[in-house]
């Protein structure tokens, strides 16, 4: 097999000589120069959103699993119960809030529950259907993460309020336009 077919000598190739820290690329300058319109800054708005959902879900969950040994999903989940009405949603719920799998919710619940975060019960009207309900003690450790997520700005660093608001009311006739209906942010 000659030696630029093969994976392992090409690989080692590449990092001959590398430096110690991860290859950039530098989109903006590549933008730049292929200028294809509206398909480049689209690719560029796609990946600055996903470059900083990326950051924001490691900061978010390093300080959630230091802190409070939760993940994102676990505090998402205690948070929306916080908002609702009553602090009960059906588990159904909750995972259309999350988007994420009814399995994934049913995880974290057991999680929750036998930390004594929330409880899960029957609906009251449909035996088919389970509902949670977040407890005084699940309230408490919300609060106290949600302060600290805020003091580093949710992942956001340097995110003033003003800003953020307006980043929400821009991202919301995107997110409409996709399908997202969600009414609540």
């Amino acid at each position: 097999m000659a030696a630029d077919h093969n994976p392992d000598v090409a690989a080692e190739a590449l990092t001959l000589g590398a430096p110690p820290q991860p290859e950039s690329v530098d989109w903006l300058t590549f933008a730049r120069e292929h200028r294809e319109g509206a398909t480049t800054t689209m690719f560029m708005a796609m990946r600055s959103l996903m470059r900083l959902q990326q950051h924001m879900t490691s900061v978010l969950e390093h300080e959630l699993k230091e802190h409070f040994a939760m993940n994102l999903t676990d505090f998402l989940m205690l948070k929306t119960l916080q908002m609702s009405d009553e602090g009960t949603r059906l588990l159904s719920r909750v995972a259309w809030h999350l988007l994420v799998h009814a399995t994934t919710v049913t995880i974290a619940t057991d999680r929750l529950e036998a930390r004594g975060l929330l409880y899960r019960h029957a609906h009251p009207r449909d035996r088919r259907a389970t509902c949670v309900t977040i407890t005084e003690q699940g309230k408490a450790v919300v609060d106290s993460a949600t302060d600290m997520l805020g003091r580093c700005g949710f992942g956001m660093p340097g995110l003033d309020p003003d800003t953020a608001r307006f980043l929400v009311e821009l991202l919301a006739p995107v997110r409409r336009t996709a399908g997202d209906l969600d009414r609540s942010h």
